[in-house]
């Protein structure tokens, strides 16, 4: 590589036939000129509409692999643990055989699924033969440093777009709101149950779940509590769509049992969205409790009920924390400024015998 040149970036990700936050981070990266100047392109290695064809993604991306690498100077993957890793490993093992510098970029949910459901094999041999490592937040950037301390880690937050905070009132009737696969480790169960609690004293809340997943159970738990007309299931919504969603609530909440820093809850409070989320993963680093959002105890329905209701019953309160997520979003994750921090990173990277930014990192 021309030093004077920048660095040409692959990309390895799930791509846009994935449906969750990696690949809500990616194309935002990809709607920046950070993209167009580091020459990235994309392998995508998943599509989730069916076995066959996740098999057949990575096949894809495996035959495709050689020819993209050697074009690229840098190899950049975006993984989670257990299967996202394992799927990605043969690229990464192409890569490192080419001798590219190798960025691994960790979205896991959490420890025990970096750590101990994935093979060890798998983990140490990713994390070893990266030049930088990325965590979402400086609490898994020490829990990386603690089962890897040779890695060389880095914090880059989650980046979102920012918008405007809504200046009049958003629909007549409480919409609360759930965004994310609807799966018991995301707590859509739990919020269910939460809401036939607030509807006792709010009978005229809606709860939205956006999101695929077990949309039959969610359906049939509803039902069974009695609350099937006010909670509306939406299904897979994203984009523009998802972004015109968030204007129509009230409140956010995600009472997940384990998360790496979700993109959902960055992009309500994106939106000034009051947010109700539990202190798991990274979530504790972005949210002071009463401040910009409200913890909630994980698998709690009556801890989430309460921490609804608390909103609901204060406006005031509701507004007041919304526009402080809408600030700490605004200046800790803005997608121009993560942009240009994952820009140095990749310079870095690039140039030999650069020093280490650890200070990156440890700053944030």
């Amino acid at each position: 590589m021309n030093m004077a040149s920048n660095p040409r970036v692959l990309v390895v990700a799930p791509g846009h036939r994935g449906r969750g936050g990696i690949d809500s981070v990616v194309r935002l990266y990809e709607d920046t000129g950070m993209w167009s100047e580091m020459s990235c392109r994309m392998l995508s290695t998943y599509d989730d509409k069916s076995a066959a064809r996740k098999a057949l993604a990575a096949l894809r991306s495996y035959l495709r692999a050689p020819a993209l690498l050697v074009r690229s100077d840098i190899v950049h993957f975006h993984m989670a643990g257990e299967i996202s890793l394992l799927r990605k490993l043969p690229v990464l093992l192409m890569a490192k055989a080419l001798r590219r510098r190798v960025i691994v970029h960790i979205h896991a949910y959490s420890e025990e699924s970096l750590f101990v459901r994935t093979p060890r094999f798998a983990w140490e041999y990713s994390l070893r033969a990266a030049d930088r490592v990325i965590a979402l937040s400086p609490s898994w950037a020490e829990a990386i440093r603690l089962h890897a301390p040779y890695a060389e880690v880095v914090v880059v937050p989650n980046p979102v777009k920012v918008f405007l905070p809504a200046t009049d009132k958003r629909n007549p009737l409480t919409r609360v709101l759930f965004v994310g696969k609807l799966e018991v480790r995301k707590g859509y169960d739990t919020l269910i149950t939460a809401a036939a609690t607030v509807l006792k004293e709010f009978p005229q809340t809606e709860f939205w779940f956006a999101g695929h997943g077990e949309l039959d159970a969610a359906r049939d738990q509803s039902q069974r509590l009695g609350i099937d007309g006010q909670v509306r299931l939406l299904g897979w919504i994203a984009g523009s769509e998802l972004e015109h969603i968030y204007h129509q609530v009230d409140v956010f909440c995600l009472p997940s049992q384990n998360e790496g820093v979700p993109m959902s809850m960055l992009e309500a409070m994106s939106h000034a969205l009051p947010v109700v989320c539990t202190p798991v993963g990274g979530v504790p680093d972005v949210i002071v409790n009463g401040k910009n959002g409200l913890l909630v105890t994980p698998g709690s329905p009556d801890s989430v009920a309460v921490g609804s209701l608390r909103l609901l019953r204060n406006p005031e309160l509701a507004e007041a924390i919304g526009r402080s997520g809408h600030k700490t979003v605004q200046e800790t994750c803005g997608i121009v400024a993560v942009a240009a921090q994952m820009s140095t990173i990749y310079r870095d990277v690039a140039a030999p015998g650069a020093a280490v930014l650890a200070g990156v990192g440890r700053a944030l």
